[in-house]
């Protein structure tokens, strides 16, 4: 995508925090890039230093995290791969925590080596090629006839379509841009392919980017939020809607945000019944055009908490696969299964340029792996984010049409 989340507030240096920017053809909001802005790798030393090392070692584990911090982010944003040392300096505020300072001393050493390292090696942009389905993509016309969804009162970009369980309300997001407030709105149907803008949504947006609703029968709310993933990793939010507002927002309970640096769950997709979260999770290299990996995770829910479920890589081995797959949509039955993937290329009205499409995966019963993905070949041009109707009869997604993101919608074929 060609849009860009805004950067939250850097806490401090002693913060270990590492801002998410969404920008890079061309996956919108979804191919997020971390750009390392500000890195801590002592942690909140505070007082503790100097109760585990003589004033001399606490002064110079300071000097070698704020030498570390400066460089790490310089190679960041010349397009170097940081990750590698990102999970060392990951390690050095427990080595403090325990009263290790030499080990963590020894951390910060092989750290700032690594960084010299790279910084001999030339850097620039990161023109490694798109993570893409290199075969011969095969078809099918599930859906057809997509058309133009009017959304009367609203003439900004709309992304990241969700239509509700009961077909009256189409949830978006406005494009995300580093001068915009990337917020989540939405929209009363009045017809067909006509909606009623209601504004932006009460009670879910905050200063950070919050996009890619997500909603099952019973109207709980889930959406992407970086309001705190500096701070937990978390950015998968839920809540209540209620008609008019969505209520109680909070953190999904359960056991699924990532714990490994550079990891994040991009967005969701809950099933109408509530009972299961089909997640994408990406691997950013900072300085790369796209993600490195993304990858479609399954995870139920049990006692009111997720976790991904043990055969989770079973259920999605033919989607899982190399080429980047995200924004899933899941259908009433749990049969079919539909995503965005990253394409060799896109033949249809828009040119070749286009290289993401929109693909379904089959199975027969809930016990089976998802099968081969089709892509659904009416939809032609820039096309990401599928949303189905409850009943199946309607696919809602968004196209990029000139400099702007449109909300299409497509029917089942009778064939």
């Amino acid at each position: 995508m060609s849009s860009q989340a805004r950067l939250s507030k850097s806490k401090g240096i002693f913060d270990p925090v590492w801002l998410i920017m969404a920008g890079m053809e061309p996956l919108n909001m979804r191919a997020f890039k971390v750009i390392l802005v500000s890195l801590t790798v002592a942690g909140s030393l505070g007082a503790g230093i100097f109760l585990i090392a003589s004033q001399r070692t606490s002064d110079r584990i300071q000097r070698k995290a704020a030498q570390a911090e400066a460089e790490v982010k310089d190679v960041a944003m010349h397009g170097g791969d940081v990750s590698a040392i990102l999970a060392m300096l990951a390690q050095v505020r427990p080595a403090l925590d325990s009263g290790d300072a030499r080990r963590a001393e020894g951390l910060l050493d092989r750290a700032l080596n690594l960084l010299a390292q790279d910084r001999s090696k030339p850097h620039g942009a990161d023109v490694s090629s798109l993570p893409v389905f290199q075969s011969q993509e095969k078809e099918c016309r599930l859906y057809v006839d997509p058309q133009l969804v009017v959304i009367a009162g609203y003439d900004g970009s709309a992304m990241e379509p969700f239509i509700s369980p009961d077909g009256q309300f189409l949830f978006f997001n406005n494009e995300n841009d580093p001068n915009v407030n990337t917020n989540l709105h939405f929209a009363r149907r009045t017809g067909t392919n006509h909606f009623q803008y209601l504004g932006e949504i009460p009670g879910v947006n905050s200063p950070s980017l919050d996009a890619v609703p997500s909603m099952d029968a019973a109207g709980n709310f889930y959406f992407t939020t970086l309001r705190e993933y500096d701070r937990t990793m978390n950015s998968i939010y839920a809540g209540h809607f209620d008609g008019r507002e969505v209520r109680d927002v909070h953190p999904v309970a359960g056991n699924i945000s990532p714990t490994l640096p550079l990891n994040v769950n991009m967005d969701a997709s809950i099933s109408p019944d509530g009972q299961t979260l089909y997640i994408s999770r990406a691997v950013i290299v900072p300085g790369a055009s796209a993600p490195k990996k993304s990858e479609l995770m399954v995870a139920r829910i049990d006692g009111g908490a997720f976790a991904v479920v043990p055969d989770s890589a079973e259920i999605m081995k033919n989607i899982n696969t190399g080429p980047l797959a995200y924004a899933p949509a899941i259908s009433a039955n749990g049969l079919e299964l539909y995503f965005t993937r990253a394409s060799q290329s896109e033949p249809g009205a828009t040119g070749i340029g286009a290289k993401v499409r929109i693909v379904v995966a089959r199975r027969s019963s809930l016990s089976d792996p998802f099968g081969e993905p089709q892509v659904l070949g009416t939809l032609k041009g820039f096309v990401e984010a599928p949303s189905l109707s409850l009943d199946g009869s309607e696919l809602f997604f968004h196209k990029k049409v000139g400099d702007k993101y449109l909300i299409y919608r497509a029917v089942r074929s009778s064939n």
